[in-house]
């Protein structure tokens, strides 16, 4: 292996944003280049990188060259990137989270979608940082035997080839990374989040998408009915669910016939628009607080076993807000019993998790505390259920145990989730059925 000395290294940064119709990037974009090669993405042409850029930013860049010049291979790549399937949705990432005119923001953002593509390689083109900060302080450049067209060439043919072989596309969990580059603290955090995912995934087809709710009977809404102080037609009887009848009209605005896909298109696939559920609304919302009660055991020391678990009390805890939407509901998991060795660590994750799906203040996490600690948790002027094996003496008992038997861990990992979604199920019509009881 062959070291470029500076005087290849800036002929070959130079030459690149010629290529790619540039003079010089401005010091953000130049920054996040040099960050990148540190990081081991030696062969990844700075040309390459503004272009991306800016086919998302509403800044510039960079300076361009007056006349560009077609570079034929590096278009093909950029096209086939912004042609992937799930690629359509980068675009509302950047314009929800103001990364478009943010360039601090948009480098987590563009850092997450090169490391999902496949490498830049080249053989010759490695060299140490402190030639690469040697280069950017020389003033000319020499050539110096290393041939820049040569070898664009080669690494476009060869990233093009792996982007074909693979099959790229964006999924939608990559697209949820992307869109919150400070999702992991840790390396591990990844993989875990990937392994409650996986799981969360399989839960959603077993898991029932409705419920029918009763009428609340007025015992339950003269003890935790809070006043409604928004007139009815108000927030109580929107939903993410509906048809174009029965949208939101308010949405429309978001409606840009000027672009190809814009903000209402972005909250359509995110399922984020709204929409009227029902004529008229409930006058009190009912405070609700749930307790997912888990005693661990050795089952969960294996990590995958742990991902199962966040993963069920994740869709466990979402269920029974989205059930009970109009409602003011809180959600309390609480473990406690056989602490794994991993399990610090997921619960910081998961607790991150929840702040980046804005759900932190309606589902909390706690671990090791007793029943009279755990009581303490939950409002005293609310509704309290509790989800467990075991009855610990307050609240209105389910039970609910999460299944840690050796039959259970082998078991293949769909009739895992069966069961678990229909123990989902199971539970919240249970809730449902008894909501107006008092024990």
């Amino acid at each position: 292996m062959r070291f470029l000395h500076p005087d290849q290294i800036a002929h070959w940064y130079k030459r690149s944003l010629q290529k790619s119709g540039y003079k010089e990037l401005f010091a953000f974009a130049r920054d996040f280049w040099k960050d990148l090669v540190r990081r081991g993405s030696y062969a990844i042409p700075p040309g390459f990188v503004a272009r991306l850029m800016e086919r998302f930013l509403s800044v510039p860049v960079g300076e361009k060259e007056p006349a560009q010049i077609a570079f034929t291979s590096e278009d093909e790549y950029l096209d086939k990137i912004h042609a992937a399937e799930g690629a359509d949705r980068l675009e509302g990432i950047f314009l929800l989270t103001g990364a478009d005119r943010d360039t601090v923001i948009a480098q987590g953002i563009f850092q997450q979608i090169i490391e999902r593509l496949p490498p830049f390689q080249h053989d010759d083109l490695v060299f140490s940082d402190s030639d690469l900060e040697k280069s950017f302080t020389l003033g000319h450049m020499i050539p110096g035997g290393f041939d820049v067209e040569t070898a664009l060439e080669k690494i476009y043919a060869r990233a093009l080839d792996d982007f074909a072989r693979t099959e790229f596309r964006f999924y939608a969990d990559d697209v949820f990374e992307i869109g919150h580059p400070g999702l992991f603290k840790r390396p591990a955090d990844r993989l875990f989040f990937r392994r409650m995912t996986r799981t969360m995934k399989g839960l959603n087809l077993w898991t029932r998408s409705v419920f029918t709710l009763k009428e609340e009977s007025s015992w339950v809404v003269a003890k935790y009915g809070e006043p409604n102080v928004l007139p009815l037609g108000g927030y109580e009887e929107l939903s993410n669910k509906g048809n174009l009848s029965s949208l939101v009209p308010s949405e429309l605005a978001y409606i840009d016939e000027s672009m190809a896909f814009d903000l209402f298109d972005y909250k359509f696939i995110e399922n984020q628009l709204t929409y009227f559920k029902r004529d008229t609304g409930a006058v009190f919302r009912i405070r609700r607080d749930v307790l997912i009660k888990v005693s661990l055991t050795e089952f969960c020391e294996h990590e995958r076993h742990l991902g199962m678990l966040f993963a069920y009390c994740f869709n466990f805890a979402e269920k029974l807000i989205e059930t009970f939407v109009k409602d003011m509901v809180q959600v309390v998991i609480a473990l406690d019993g056989y602490k794994p060795s991993s399990l610090h660590d997921a619960c910081e994750f998961f607790g991150h998790f929840l702040h980046e799906k804005s759900l932190d203040t309606r589902i909390r996490l706690v671990t090791g505390l007793k029943n009279e600690d755990i009581a303490r948790e939950l409002r005293e002027n609310s509704q309290n259920w509790v989800f467990a094996a075991r009855n610990p003496g307050f609240g209105i008992h389910v039970s609910v145990d999460f299944p840690q038997s050796d039959e259970f861990a082998a078991m293949n990992a769909d009739e895992q989730e069966r069961i678990l979604g229909n123990l989902i199920n199971g539970a919240i019509e249970r809730m449902v059925k008894n909501a107006d009881s008092e024990s």
